[in-house]
């Protein structure tokens, strides 16, 4: 990722961050945003969700899948690093003739640090900078991973967060032959994923939440987006009700050369 680049993804949290109160809407309930939370002990840290039901350009009919994710972090001895872990899996659960098989999950530990936030224009603003693995656990040739070190500025004010994560690929030796466990299982993902997620959250009225997230797009020509719209489920305050949408590449690392757009509807538990 070239410094040009780097400082441009900055100007533009910078511009978010002061355009915000011109769409503040004083209706809204202030909410509270899981994704830069520092409380202490086991804490929530992306988004928990479950989507019995979506559909897929790719999986449809009996490969239907079921997604959900499980996340969560947990201070380190008291001080501002944290260890997190998050999960998403894909699963084929209407596929009974072939044994409703998860297609694909991916595993996300971290370790990272969260700077104090201090006032920033209209909001707060602090940062979080870490290091992370994901992969898939799978066996050559679905075997999928890579390691990435990542510094992640973010502002936020009641009702709105933005939150601009850059990251860097760690380099790993090329294989010396197609079924070596050792060498690059995906040496060309930066190239579908790029170098940065930018994550805007904003609450509307009566406890509705939007969350776009767009990945990718300005480190590369391919990356995602994504969108979950949640409100809270009538008469309970710790259920949310959620619509998703997905659109690109690199929604599983199975699938990060591939093109998908999925919709799906489900019970987010923390947002």
């Amino acid at each position: 990722m070239t410094l040009d680049r780097s400082l441009r993804l900055l100007g533009l949290l910078l511009l978010l961050c002061a355009a915000a109160p011109a769409i503040a809407d004083d209706d809204a309930d202030p909410a509270a945003f899981t994704l830069i939370d520092a409380g202490r002990g086991l804490t929530m840290h992306k988004e928990i969700y479950a989507l019995p039901f979506t559909h897929a350009n790719r999986y449809s009919g009996a490969g239907t899948e079921a997604v959900f994710q499980l996340s969560a972090k947990h201070d380190l001895f008291a001080t501002r690093f944290y260890f997190a872990y998050t999960q998403i899996s894909f699963w084929q659960a209407y596929d009974t003739g072939g044994s409703s098989p998860f297609r694909d999950t991916n595993y996300n530990p971290e370790i990272f640090y969260r700077h104090p936030e201090s006032r920033l224009g209209p909001g707060l603003a602090g940062f979080d900078a870490g290091a992370e693995h994901e992969s898939n656990g799978q066996r050559l040739p679905l075997s999928r991973s890579w390691n990435l070190l990542y510094v992640a500025p973010h502002c936020h004010g009641e009702r709105w967060l933005v939150y601009l994560k850059l990251r860097y690929r760690v380099p790993e030796d090329d294989k010396t032959s197609p079924d070596d466990p050792l060498g690059d299982d995906n040496p060309d993902i930066t190239d579908y994923l790029g170098y940065s997620d930018l994550h805007l959250y904003y609450a509307l009225p009566r406890g509705h939440l939007l969350h776009f997230l767009m990945r990718g797009y300005l480190g590369t020509t391919k990356g995602n987006v994504s969108l979950n719209w949640s409100f809270p489920v009538p008469g309970d305050m710790d259920a949310y009700l959620v619509a998703r949408f997905f659109s690109g590449y690199g929604e599983s690392l199975l699938d990060y050369d591939k093109s998908i757009n999925r919709i799906g509807v489900g019970v987010m538990f923390n947002r």
